[in-house]
C-alpha cells in the first residue's frame, strides 16, 4: 500500500498543499513552525479523522476558515484502481468521510483503510506513561488483525463496564442488578483477553528480533541486547481465577471505589530487565530505541498477515543519535513500508538510510511546500 497523492487544505498554516508521485521514503524539511509536522498530522487525520497533536480539531483548522479537508489517493496491491479518501472537518457539525466518492455513515468505518504508525516525542510515553498508553498500543495491533473480532467485542465490553460502574456509584446495591453486566463483562472480557494474548505472542517475538538487531547495530562492540523481557497482564489474576470470579470477590471493594477494578480495561504490558522495571534501568537512548522497536514490531506482525502500514516519523534526529536513527531506518527499509519523515535540517535525514529505495524530499516554508 502506498499513498501516491496528498491534498491538504486549511490545515493549520497549510492553506493549499498538493503533493504528488509520493515515494517509499518522503523526507520533509523546514524550520520549527514552518508546517512540516502539520503534513504528518494531516496524513494521520486522513487515516483516523483526528490529529495526533490535538484533541480539539477546531484548533487545527486554519485561522478564519470554516473547515479543513485532507484528500489522499492510495495504491493497493489487491485493487485494480486507486482508492480515494477524503476527510472534511468543519468547526461545527459532524466529520464528513468519503471513500471512492461514497459517504461513510460513521468515521469508524474508515479505520483500517490506511493504518498509520507515529514515531514522535510523545511516542516515548509508551514505556514511561500509564497503562492506558500501552493498552492503546496493543489494541491498535489487535484491531487491525483480520477476524480478531476486537471491533465487535470492545464496544460491548465498554458499554457493560459503563453500566456496571454507574450502578456501583450508587453505593450499597443488590448484586442481582449487577448480574447481567457481570455476565457480559466476563464473556466479552475473555474474548478480548484471548485476542490480545494471540497478538501479544506474535508481537513479543517480533520485538525481540528487531530490538536485538537495532541494539547490535548501534553497539560499538556488537554486544548482546540487555536481558529485557516483556509480558502482558490480563487486568485480573488470570490463571488463579476467572474474570467472573474476580468481579464477585472484589465486589465490596468495587462498591467502595465506585468503579470496576478488574478486567481487560486494567491490562498492561510490563518491561523488565531482570526483576527491575526497564524504565528504572535503561538510559534515555535505550528507552527511545526500545519504543521504536515496539512500533516496528507492530508493523512486522501486521505485514506477516498482509497488512501494510504507513510510518509518520517526526524529527527523529532530535531524539536519537545518528547510529540509532540509521538502525531504525534500516528496519523500515526491511519492512518495505512507506515513510513520511520530518526534520529541521536536510542533513538530519540521510539518503543512504533509504538503501537505494525511492526517495523524494520536500521543503516547507511558511506553509508552502515545494520539492527539493
Amino acid at each position: 500500500m502506498r499513498l501516491e497523492k496528498l491534498g491538504i487544505y486549511n490545515f493549520r498554516n497549510l492553506q493549499h498543499v498538493d503533493m504528488r508521485e509520493l515515494c517509499s521514503f518522503n523526507f520533509i524539511h523546514g524550520i520549527n513552525g514552518s508546517g512540516k509536522t502539520s503534513i504528518l498530522e494531516a496524513i494521520h487525520t486522513l487515516a483516523l479523522t483526528r490529529s495526533f497533536r490535538s484533541r480539539k480539531m477546531d484548533t487545527v483548522i486554519s485561522y478564519e476558515k470554516e473547515d479543513l479537508t485532507v484528500r489522499g489517493e492510495l495504491r493497493t496491491r489487491f485493487r485494480p484502481h486507486n482508492t480515494i479518501i477524503g476527510v472534511r472537518r468543519p468547526r461545527k457539525g459532524a466529520v464528513l468521510v468519503k471513500v471512492d466518492g461514497d459517504k461513510l455513515s460513521t468515521a469508524g468505518q474508515l479505520a483500517g483503510v490506511l493504518p498509520v504508525q507515529v514515531i514522535n516525542p510523545a511516542s516515548f510515553e509508551l514505556l514511561e506513561g500509564g497503562p492506558g498508553v500501552r493498552r492503546q498500543y496493543l489494541d491498535w495491533g489487535v484491531f487491525h488483525v483480520k477476524h480478531s473480532g476486537f471491533f465487535e467485542y470492545w464496544p460491548r465490553y465498554r458499554k457493560a463496564l459503563q453500566q456496571r460502574n454507574s450502578l456501583l456509584r450508587r453505593g450499597n446495591i443488590d448484586a442481582s442488578l449487577l448480574a447481567p453486566w457481570d455476565r457480559e463483562l466476563e464473556a466479552m472480557g475473555a474474548l478480548i483477553h484471548d485476542a490480545r494474548g494471540k497478538h501479544f505472542a506474535l508481537l513479543a517475538a517480533a520485538f525481540e528480533s528487531i530490538y536485538s538487531r537495532v541494539l547490535a547495530s548501534v553497539a560499538a562492540s556488537g554486544v548482546d541486547a540487555p536481558p529485557l523481557t516483556m509480558s502482558m497482564t490480563a487486568g485480573w489474576k488470570d490463571g488463579e481465577q476467572s474474570l467472573g470470579d474476580s468481579l464477585s470477590v472484589n465486589l465490596a471493594g468495587d462498591i467502595r471505589a465506585g468503579f470496576t477494578r478488574s478486567g481487560p480495561h486494567r491490562a498492561d504490558i510490563e518491561f523488565r530487565v531482570g526483576k527491575l522495571a526497564a524504565g528504572d534501568v535503561l538510559s534515555r537512548g535505550q528507552i527511545k530505541t526500545l519504543v521504536c522497536a515496539l512500533k516496528l514490531a507492530q508493523s512486522r506482525v501486521l505485514l506477516d498477515q498482509g497488512i501494510s502500514t504507513v510510518f509518520l516519523v517526526d524529527d527523529l534526529a532530535a531524539e536519537l543519535d545518528e547510529r540509532r536513527c540509521k538502525a531504525v531506518f534500516k528496519e523500515l527499509v526491511e519492512l518495505d513500508v512507506q515513510v513520511f519523515a520530518s526534520s529541521v535540517r536536510r542533513s538530519d535525514l540521510n539518503d543512504d538510510w533509504c538503501m537505494s529505495r525511492a526517495l523524494k524530499r520536500f521543503h516547507v516554508e511558511h506553509g508552502v511546500v515545494s520539492e527539493c
